[in-house]
């Protein structure tokens, strides 16, 4: 019996005068004992468990409200965790605490016995859903200004902002979780002013109505650079750089539209060039050849001088001539000399009309239209003293856009239809103008097997991006290349002052190859009156033709 004795106590109450003993075993908790307010005051464990259950299902299921200014949220529950067996333990060990309570303790009445639940917060969880609300609470405060519509201003009245403490909203919403609240928690807000007033606002409003009231123009002579209140209004910003609102102009857009304008009045320049009048005698040979420059009557059509609007200097002047409501004002005009000037064409000294060769085609067909066409781009072409001359460079791209038609071509020694396909005929005419010129060829490449319009080993093919046609001009005198087409030939004719260079075209013989190919060697001897004499070797290897498409 000592045993049951030490595991209870006795409560000794007077009723009337008569004591009354009432037992409480150890495994119940004390009366007076309440977790998180309920009473469970002589529940056993098992009862405890089954109320604390029910208890903990309040903290942890459903969810609590929040709000933050005019932003209203919920903070699912289950960011909550109770430890239900310790809650129980801390309910049956309430008033406990020694061995004088353990044995006195259902003897003392008492009240205060109130534990709170064992539970614990997912702190991360809820910094990550404060952070969630505060992306929807938080806003910059706002100056104002204006908006503009049409042509109309009208003021946009300055705001404040506002941001969600996250660190202080956390005691209060963890404290409601705890107790298992339903109210809504007010989340603390920290509220700022915005740096513009009302009047401010009123102010930059009436400027920009007054700044959309008047044109605005550049003006020099009768050249004139003019904007328009609708071409204005997309521009007007109300900024607020010191804190201050102020009326400016978007840079990005007035530079756009600045240029836009510029590009209207712009006069593009036009470089002297060259008219000659003596007709070039006929080269097309494709045997042995022998040639020496004649005099030509060359003269120069002088340059003219373009303009071209200062764009930064106009959109400096806007930019403070719009905010101002200031209409006009002046426009700044730049010179634009042409890339070659009369003086330097009257000093070139193209005189004499170093080479010429003339190739033929059939009329009608595709390849003639390309043929015609590179031989437009290439026409009236200046070659400075000691520069070079590159096919792809000065022709460009060869495509549809640029009155290109698709015909065939040798890609890789296969006949393929390709844009420009042709082309190669010009660049074969104009290796032979500038080998009869006498002029340091410094890119060619021939054909991969012969094509009987040619001269063997005398010709060049080309292709953009890949392979070219150079040549250099070595002598001390500007050189001019002209090209002229008929619907049947095209001729290409280089002048200049070469000195009175001869140059002579030795062929060999055709020695075959044993697969149906065969090799060729052509010597050009240049001798002339500037000193220049050479001699060189253009060596060719021809593969077999391909076989003929059936």
């Amino acid at each position: 019996m000592r045993g049951r004795w030490i595991a209870a106590a006795l409560v000794v109450t007077a009723v009337g005068g008569v004591g009354t003993v009432v037992g409480v075993r150890a495994g119940e908790a004390l009366p007076g004992t309440a977790v998180a307010g309920v009473d469970v005051g002589g529940l056993g464990r098992a009862d405890l468990r089954a109320a604390l259950q029910d208890l903990g299902d309040t903290r942890t299921e459903g969810g609590l409200p929040l709000v933050a200014a005019d932003v209203r949220a919920t903070l699912d529950r289950s960011v909550v965790t109770v430890d239900l067996g310790e809650s129980v333990d801390r309910a049956l060990s309430v008033g406990r605490d020694g061995p004088l309570e353990f044995v006195l303790g259902p003897l003392l009445e008492r009240g205060d016995r109130d534990v709170d639940l064992a539970l614990s917060v997912d702190e991360p969880r809820l910094r990550a859903r404060l952070g969630e609300l505060a992306a929807q609470v938080d806003r910059p405060s706002a100056p104002g200004g204006f908006v503009v519509t049409g042509v109309t201003a009208t003021g946009v009245p300055p705001t404040p902002g506002r941001t969600l403490d996250r660190e202080a909203a956390q005691a209060p919403v963890v404290d409601a979780l705890r107790a298992g609240s339903s109210q809504p928690v007010e989340l603390p807000v920290t509220i700022s002013q915005p740096s513009s007033t009302q009047a401010d606002v009123e102010r930059v409003t009436a400027a920009a109505r007054t700044a959309l009231a008047t044109s605005y123009a550049l003006s020099a002579g009768d050249t004139s650079l003019a904007l328009s209140p609708a071409e204005v209004a997309p521009l007007l910003r109300p900024t607020a750089p010191d804190g201050s609102l102020a009326l400016t102009v978007d840079p990005v857009g007035l530079d756009a539209l600045v240029t836009a304008k510029a590009a209207a009045l712009h006069v593009a320049p036009r470089p002297a060039s060259f008219r000659v009048a003596s007709a070039a005698p006929v080269l097309d040979g494709k045997d042995d050849l022998s040639w020496a420059p004649v005099p030509a009557e060359v003269s120069v059509v002088p340059a003219v001088s373009g303009r071209a609007v200062d764009v930064a200097a106009a959109k400096t002047a806007l930019s403070s001539m719009i905010p101002a409501a200031t209409p006009t004002g002046a426009l700044t005009l730049a010179v634009v000399e042409p890339p070659l000037s009369t003086a330097v064409a009257q000093a070139a000294g193209v005189t004499t009309l170093m080479g010429t060769f003339t190739t033929y085609f059939q009329a009608g067909q595709p390849r003639a239209t390309n043929i015609r066409r590179i031989a437009q781009l290439v026409d009236g072409t200046y070659v400075p003293p000691g520069e070079r001359f590159s096919l792809n460079g000065t022709a460009g791209e060869r495509t549809r856009a640029r009155g290109f038609v698709a015909d065939s071509a040798i890609v890789d020694g296969v006949l393929v239809d390709e844009v420009g396909g042709g082309v190669s005929q010009f660049a074969t005419t104009l290796f032979n103008a500038a080998f009869f010129a006498g002029l340091p060829i410094e890119q060619h490449k021939p054909h991969s097997f012969y094509i009987s319009r040619y001269p063997a080993g005398r010709e060049s093919t080309v292709y953009f991006g890949q392979l070219d046609m150079r040549f250099r001009n070595d002598t001390s005198k500007g050189m001019l290349v002209r090209t002229n087409s008929t619907p049947t030939s095209v001729t290409v004719t280089i002048y200049g002052d070469n000195g009175g260079r001869a140059v002579t075209a030795d062929h060999g013989p055709r020695v075959p190859r044993p697969d149906g190919g065969f090799t060729i060697d052509v010597v050009r001897s240049v001798t002339g009156g500037d000193g220049v004499t050479s001699r060189r070797v253009f060596k060719t290897s021809y593969d077999p033709p391909p076989p003929p498409t059936p």
